[in-house]
């Protein structure tokens, strides 16, 4: 049955219509997975019980990594059906987990999500972090699945807009609040906005971030070799990692190493964009400074191009490899984070003891960065004068920053023992609510 949030939907798709078309058309991003947004998903085989876990992104995948082998290791009995939103997202799930029912989230039509869940014939639905449709819950608490939401963060933002959703539709409200639901906040302040919108206590717990639980702190030697002399960087060369990066801050990276190449000489800058199909345009950007690069795609199949010998700039066009490369940085400048944008993970170079640096804009990792903060272990920029001060500040001295990266780690690994807490709770309200076991 049309609900209300079928209403503004048709709205917002009606006017947004001639611009999500034009990008279907011209954007293969926007083209992947079409059919299955619209619920065309793989139908379910076998007799199997089935869990679905959704996961927004590539950091959502990475931060469920680690429960959902647990899960799979102790139900081994249950199929695991894993959905996406992103091609990023997707093509991460697909390296890690091979052989899976992996497809991409349906959009939150209330006629698409009950085709969806006919298809998936889901018994318990994992959502991580903040994932919470509307007409998906209603649909799920119609058909009496149970929802656990894992590693659950919801901001002071996304909190007001829930608790409008809930009065202008009892549905949603009654199907948030069941009392089979499971929320398994990863801070105070998540479980308090939680209570705010009406969910009891007794079904919120503060299990913390697993995030860290999936922090690698060590990466193998040969590796980080192979990845140094597939890059033909030489012993004496300081290597300037920027990860995730977003659309305006490439050019600003650029003209600061151009600056520190006249002061400092050996160095070398890798860019591993936010997302990869922007790369021609960064390589434009990188041309017009009068800089060499290379595609890390390109000397992964042995084409180098004639007379290279490591050119200063490498461009990330691969998926799935950014924390080998943090490996061999000397220091990290975490993306989306001099633009408005809220940031990216800047944990996953703090467990590799790396300095890292961010812009002003992190508002969606306030958590990581505060606990960085605490340690002494980050370094915030406002700008481009600011971030090539910082970096400056890291070359000049070595000590120094060995210092900050060995507090970063030291701060992330005393977060660590998240998903056994959530694997725990899961474990009971498996047999309390007698949803899957039975």
């Amino acid at each position: 049955m049309p609900t209300i949030f079928d209403a503004f939907y048709i709205i917002a798709l009606t006017f947004g219509f001639p611009y999500f078309l034009l990008k279907i058309l011209i954007n293969k991003r926007f083209r992947t997975g079409l059919l299955q947004r619209f619920g065309f998903i793989p139908a379910k085989a076998g007799k199997k019980p089935c869990i679905w876990i959704h996961c927004a992104s590539v950091g959502e995948v990475l931060a469920a990594k680690t429960l959902i082998k647990s899960i799979e290791k102790e139900f081994d009995g249950f199929e695991i059906a894993l959905s996406v939103n992103t091609n990023t997202g997707f093509s991460v799930a697909k390296k890690y987990f091979e052989g899976k029912r992996i497809f991409y989230f349906p959009l939150d039509l209330s006629w698409v999500v009950n085709k969806a869940f006919n298809r998936i014939k889901p018994q318990l639905i994992l959502l991580i972090e903040l994932e919470i449709w509307p007409n998906f819950i209603t649909a799920a608490a119609k058909k009496q699945i149970p929802v656990v939401l894992v590693n659950a963060r919801i901001s002071a933002k996304s909190a007001k807009w829930y608790r409008l959703f809930c009065r202008i539709s009892c549905m949603f409200s009654k199907s948030l609040l069941r009392k089979e639901n499971l929320f398994c906040a990863r801070t105070q302040a998540d479980a308090f906005r939680l209570k705010e919108l009406g969910i009891s206590e007794t079904q919120i717990k503060i299990t913390g971030n697993m995030k860290y639980d999936n922090i690698v702190t060590d990466i193998p030697a040969n590796t980080r070799e192979r990845l140094l002399e597939l890059f033909e960087i030489e012993a004496d060369e300081e290597v300037i990692v920027c990860g995730s990066t977003f659309e305006g801050e490439e050019i600003i990276l650029l003209r600061v190493f151009k600056n520190l190449c006249v002061k400092f000489g050996k160095l070398r800058l890798i860019i591993a964009p936010r997302h990869i199909e922007r790369v021609p345009y960064i390589i434009k950007q990188i041309a017009s400074l009068g800089f060499d690069y290379a595609k890390k795609s390109s000397l992964d199949k042995g084409k180098k191009g004639a007379g290279y010998k490591g050119y200063p700039i490498i461009v990330v066009d691969t998926v799935g490899e950014l924390s080998t490369i943090y490996s061999i940085a000397y220091c990290v400048f975490v993306g989306r984070s001099l633009i408005p944008h809220g940031g990216q993970n800047m944990v996953e170079p703090a467990g590799l003891a790396k300095p890292v640096i961010v812009g002003p804009h992190t508002f969606n990792f306030k958590e990581e960065v505060d606990l960085l903060k605490k340690a002494d272990a980050i370094l915030i920029v406002d700008d481009e004068h600011s971030l090539s001060k910082a970096i400056t500040y890291l070359l000049e001295h070595p000590e120094e920053s060995r210092e900050i990266g060995r507090r970063a780690q030291l701060a992330v690994t005393k977060q660590k023992g998240v998903v056994n807490r959530n694997m725990n709770i899961l474990r009971e309200h498996f047999l309390e609510e007698r949803t899957v076991l039975l």
